[in-house]
């Protein structure tokens, strides 16, 4: 009888512990979050400049010219039609955030999104390796207007076709407020980002 009364609290304290050391890994993963993304920008902006890798491209945000934006080609079509700002356009994309446990065991010329499995995703519209429009419905957006600064000016230069790995600074994307519940604030975005087609010029 007496084991019977004390199975429960031994169960209710088992649960609060296991919660609590879910919520602790949980918040341990954005410990210094602000400084890893910065962090994180600057070394690509350091391999950009010393020009390590010739894979990383860069652009500069119109809205915020000190800001740069930078990718890589996944995949490269040199006959696409490019959109203008007043396009709207088809795209498949897979939205990531750093984890720095993630890439250590990448290879140096990889993409980083190859490892999503790992990475927080927080919005996409392929779940697969790579996308695949038999199966995939690509989202139309608006170039410049409902998108992050970041994601507008890097679609006005990719082709119909193309498939890029693109790198927004928080300046360029959700800022220091984040986007609730996904987004925490001075996050850098990282997108798998392919360019079906233009809806229209």
């Amino acid at each position: 009888m007496k084991l019977k009364h004390l199975f429960f609290p031994v169960l209710l304290l088992s649960l609060i512990l296991v919660t609590a050391c879910s919520e602790t890994k949980e918040e341990s993963k954005y410990v210094d979050w602000r400084e890893r993304n910065e962090h994180f920008i600057d070394s690509l902006t350091t391999v950009f400049d010393s020009k390590l890798d010739p894979n990383l491209f860069a652009v500069v945000d119109q809205r915020n010219k000190k800001q740069l934006i930078f990718y890589k080609k996944i995949e490269s079509s040199e006959n696409g039609e490019r959109p203008l700002y007043t396009s709207r356009v088809n795209v498949l994309y897979r939205g990531m955030l750093i984890d720095e446990e993630a890439f250590t065991n990448l290879p140096v010329e990889g993409f980083l999104s190859s490892a999503y499995k790992n990475l927080n995703v927080f919005d996409g519209n392929f779940k697969g390796d790579n996308p695949d429009l038999t199966i995939d419905k690509p989202a139309m957006f608006p170039v410049i207007g409902d998108l992050v600064t970041g994601f507008g000016q890097i679609l006005q230069i990719m082709r119909t076709g193309d498939r890029w790995e693109v790198y927004i600074p928080h300046q360029s994307g959700y800022g220091k407020n984040g986007s609730a519940p996904k987004i925490p604030g001075y996050s850098s975005l990282i997108f798998d980002l392919t360019l079906v087609s233009i809806e229209q010029k």
